[in-house]
């Protein structure tokens, strides 16, 4: 694209922090010039002359809206997973399948073949299934006699082995009945991966990457901010393969190093964008609701106490203090109350040491579900930013009724509150955690606009906005993305339907038809491996 070009059709700019319904015209343009760069010239108004001798293009949609920033996924284990392992979680008839472990069995056996001595599978909804529990190892060896199978639950919280795979990895002392919970499944998910990832071949990863980036554009993602690596492994795969191919593969990926010894993570710093750090296993301050393991103030209505606490304020403490000092971003996950208090002391003794009154880092805690009120208040004076998922919440309400039986009713009410997160002054991020949830976006959109809470809902506008700023403030890149701005790219998505004049009721079924990034249509690589490795050979790289 060497001249400039102009953009039809109805553009919503989503430029404001915040727009009341009648004045969503403000932010509504009928073209938008793009130079040869890929930054916005100009936008014009609805009955504004247009700029004649430009190349007009009309995308294929119904409306244009910034593009999307996905700020919490596991971008190398969900292409390793979709290439390698069987997918235990599909939603067939409006309810989630399998749903009992005799489906689960056949499920298994119908896509067992291929050859590899591991079966690997991932996204057992365990609420889903009759017996509400994953299989114990005696039922995994009868299915499949002298054969090393692993499965990971949907919130990848827990898992179940079968004895040759537990004498593989070296956990049989650490497992009851062949499953692993809490600190033992978090801490040892290096050994897990890597004994997945044996013997991964190249076409079936160029397969898993070409796949997890087509599943991004057609999201109308541009940006995904990746939570990778595992420390309990000197090697570790995930970011070799992130460090290789990560810069080539199309969108912004975003690398955030999840080891809590800042002189591990800082022999990678050459290769990042920015110094980021942090995210899930090492830097989970708690488990999962549905794993029982989220470190809540009350306890778990089957009776499995009140979850786990894996590190104290004090231990978060020390192992942030050396990445602050330095210059780094963090992030971490807390999900129960106690959890998060653990990261948000943490946080807030730091930033009282350095007399930072504005969270100059964009310090960040992932999840941040079940939070007390003190918690809010504080987490919003500190203008901390919050990577959130409330498509939990929608779809669990929708089709799994998981929270219903673990928790009372007066914590549930008290879920994911992004009313009062936002009117305190935090930096909401929407996210999926893929492969927890797809990547589609309006999942969490739906999930933010009909929470199952009303009183904690977003507008529409409001949860696009945090899809798209929220996602480029938190990564530091909000002057230059995250909406549709003169002087910023264009970074935009192109929907097969206008999300404000539909009823909210149909928001997650709203489909992406092109996403454009930096002036230009998205395109994921081939899924063949000659393809692959020849997008890679010429692809310009990124920092990361």
């Amino acid at each position: 694209m060497k001249a400039d070009s102009l953009i039809l059709g109805d553009i919503y700019s989503i430029a404001r922090d915040d727009c009341p319904e009648a004045g969503l015209s403000e932010q509504l343009f009928c073209a938008m010039q793009i130079n040869a760069a890929g930054r916005i010239v100009r936008l014009f108004k609805p009955g504004e002359k247009l700029p004649s001798g430009l190349t007009e293009i009309k995308p294929n949609g119904k409306a244009i809206v910034p593009a999307f920033t996905d700020s919490h996924a596991h971008f190398i284990s969900k292409a390793v997973l979709a290439a390698l392992a069987v997918n235990l979680a599909r939603l067939e008839n409006e309810r989630i399948v399998p749903d009992s472990l005799e489906g689960v069995r056949q499920l298994l056996l119908a896509e067992s073949s291929g050859g590899r001595k591991l079966l690997a599978a991932y996204g057992l909804c365990i609420a889903a299934l009759k017996e509400k529990r994953l299989p114990v190892s005696a039922e995994l060896d009868a299915w499949f006699p002298g054969r090393e199978v692993i499965i990971l639950s949907m919130d990848g919280h827990s898992s179940a082995y079968s004895s040759l795979a537990l004498k593989k990895l070296k956990l049989e002392a650490l497992a009851e009945d062949g499953i692993l919970r809490a600190e033992a499944h978090e801490f040892n998910m290096g050994r897990v991966s890597g004994r997945i990832l044996h013997g991964l071949k190249p076409a079936a990863l160029a397969a898993g990457l070409a796949g997890a980036v087509r599943e991004a554009i057609e999201s109308g993602l541009v940006s995904i901010h990746c939570l990778e690596g595992t420390e309990d492994r000197f090697f570790d795969p995930g970011i070799l393969l992130m460090k290789l191919l990560g810069g080539r593969l199309g969108p912004r990926l975003r690398l955030y190093l999840q080891y809590s010894a800042q002189v591990k993570a800082q022999r990678h710093q050459h290769s990042l964008h920015r110094l980021r750090a942090g995210g899930c296993l090492s830097w989970e301050m708690d488990g999962s609701v549905s794993s029982r393991s989220a470190a809540m103030d009350t306890a778990y209505l089957d009776g499995s106490g009140s979850g786990q606490l894996y590190r104290s304020p004090a231990e978060a403490l020390a192992m942030a203090r050396p990445y602050y000092s330095r210059g780094w971003q963090l992030a971490a996950h807390a999900i129960g109350p106690r959890g998060i208090e653990s990261i948000l002391w943490a946080y807030e003794t730091l930033m009282d040491e350095a007399a930072d009154q504005n969270n100059h880092l964009r310090l960040r805690i992932e999840h941040f579900e079940f939070p007390r009120p003190d918690q809010i208040e504080r987490a919003g004076r500190r203008k901390l930013v919050l990577s959130v998922q409330p498509g939990f919440a929608w779809a669990d309400a929708r089709w799994i009724h998981s929270y219903e039986t673990a928790l009372p009713a007066e914590v549930r009410a008290a879920q994911c509150p992004l009313r009062a997160l936002q009117d305190s002054g935090c930096r909401l991020s929407l996210s999926t955690d893929a492969p927890v949830q797809p990547l589609n976006p309006f999942y969490q959109i739906a999930g933010a606009v009909n929470h199952p809470n009303a009183r904690h809902s977003l507008s529409i506008y409001e949860s696009l906005r945090a899809y798209s700023y929220g996602g480029a403030y938190a990564a530091g890149e909000e002057s230059d993305r995250g909406s549709l701005e003169t002087g910023k790219f264009a970074d935009f998505a192109v929907l097969d339907t206008d999300p404000f004049c539909i009823p909210t009721e149909q928001l997650h079924q709203v489909l992406v038809s092109e996403t454009w990034h930096e002036g230009r249509p998205m395109q994921a690589p081939p899924e063949t491996l000659p393809g692959f490795i020849r997008h890679i050979l010429t692809s310009r790289p990124r920092k990361l």
